[in-house]
């Protein structure tokens, strides 16, 4: 682009900011005195909490309060954040603060890049996936503001850097929803979960809204007692050692939704489906109060249920599978206000399981699968855990059997 090109676009960006500016301004002298009101401020990234902020106990012990903050670029240029504080209502010392490198691995656009990046592009949006530790739901505000700190581009009539203070948040301080485990025995793995995995950051634009029913969903992977997941080829699907799997009902509830007509794919060659079959053959049980839990990418035939069956905890609903949007076998597990993906996903924890080790990161673990290897799991922290959630690569044993109780 050439420097002329350049200066047009900078004067055209800062000629709309002046008649915006321009705009504010009247002249005409009041008839009577005025009340005071404070001077206007730009904030060039719009800031928006779409759903309210939810806590959970991760398994490591600490509190996480979990929600979107959406900045919507209303500026003609690209605008950069560079701080965020998190307050508790009317308070001027932060609870949680994001800046540098922080600040950029939280940050992405609304359909998240790669890298992440904190530069929001004119007239876009741009959401910071916060996860903030606090030291226990006692410590959890009733409302929170966001103190927001931006540069623009040079040339504009606004000064570089702008700070601002968003308007306040309702907390949603009411205690996740305990359950027991879709799973029995040992070798769990979380190979995503809250607040790293890969349906933290799967806004999904469906019936009209931005939804995010996937917000604490797990992905469940599993190993045998040697710790291998693979025996045998890969790219079949009973070479790995959790398919097949009994799923079980995490507490007592009505089945909205039992689909059993999606054919398993191929491990490590998925096909692509539509929305329709995203979920797989799968169940959805009302589990009362709002909440209802989704089990996805069952097995083809394994559906033990119907639409309409009230289940008990530890009934089983089927079998792992790879169905649906899936590129290998896994049971992929949340709860969120309604039996579809416009849903608002919801925090919940499971009352008993054991903490056995960490997983590896997944590039480093490929290796030990795809040659039918244990993998080794980094067992410094390990214990029983009660009313927590598994975090991201948790390797965890549940107990029980399959029926009810």
């Amino acid at each position: 682009m050439s420097h002329s090109m350049r200066r047009r676009i900078t004067s055209a960006a800062g000629a709309a900011l002046c008649v915006l500016l321009a705009a504010c301004v009247n002249t005409a002298p009041p008839a009577t005195a005025p009340p005071v009101i404070a001077d206007d401020v730009y904030t060039p990234l719009v800031p928006s909490v779409p759903s309210p902020p939810r806590w959970f106990t991760g398994g490591d012990g600490t509190s996480l309060l979990v929600y979107e903050l959406e900045l919507l670029n209303g500026f003609p240029v690209p605008v950069t954040v560079t701080g965020v504080d998190v307050l508790a209502t009317g308070a001027e010392r932060p609870i949680a603060g994001l800046s540098g490198s922080a600040l950029t691995e939280a940050t992405s656009l609304l359909a998240p890049t790669t890298p992440p990046t904190t530069t929001i592009p004119a007239s876009a949006m741009g959401v910071v996936w916060m996860a903030i530790p606090v030291p226990g739901p006692g410590a959890i505000p009733a409302s929170i503001q966001h103190r927001i700190t931006v540069t623009v581009p040079p040339g504009l009539p606004v000064p570089g850097s702008i700070t601002y203070t968003s308007r306040p948040t309702e907390v949603d301080r009411r205690p996740p929803l305990v359950v027991g485990p879709p799973l029995v025995g040992p070798g769990w793995i979380a190979a995503g979960s809250c607040c790293d995995g890969p349906h933290r950051r799967a806004l999904q634009p469906v019936d009209g809204e931005l939804s995010l029913a996937q917000r604490f969903a797990i992905d469940w992977n599993g190993s045998d007692v040697q710790g291998r997941l693979v025996v045998g080829d890969p790219d079949v699907n009973t070479s790995w050692v959790f398919y097949g799997a009994p799923v079980i009902a995490v507490a007592p509830g009505a089945v909205v939704q039992a689909v059993d007509r999606f054919p398993d794919q191929v491990p490590n060659q998925p096909k692509p489906v539509g929305l329709d079959e995203a979920e797989g053959n799968h169940v959805i049980v009302d589990l009362g109060g709002g909440h209802y839990a989704s089990f996805d990418h069952l097995k083809a035939g394994s559906v033990a249920v119907r639409a309409g069956d009230r289940v008990c905890r530890g009934q089983k609903l089927g079998e792992l599978g790879n169905s649906g949007s899936s590129s290998g076998p896994h049971l992929h597990f949340h709860i969120a206000d309604a039996p579809t993906l416009a849903g608002d996903g919801l925090p919940y924890v499971i009352d008993e399981f054991t903490l056995s080790g960490k997983f590896p990161p997944l590039d480093q673990a490929e290796k030990f699968i795809d040659a039918s290897q244990p993998v080794p799991i980094d067992t410094a922290v390990t214990g029983p855990r009660h009313d927590e959630l598994p975090l991201g690569l948790d390797v965890v044993s549940f107990p029980g059997t399959v029926g009810c109780r």
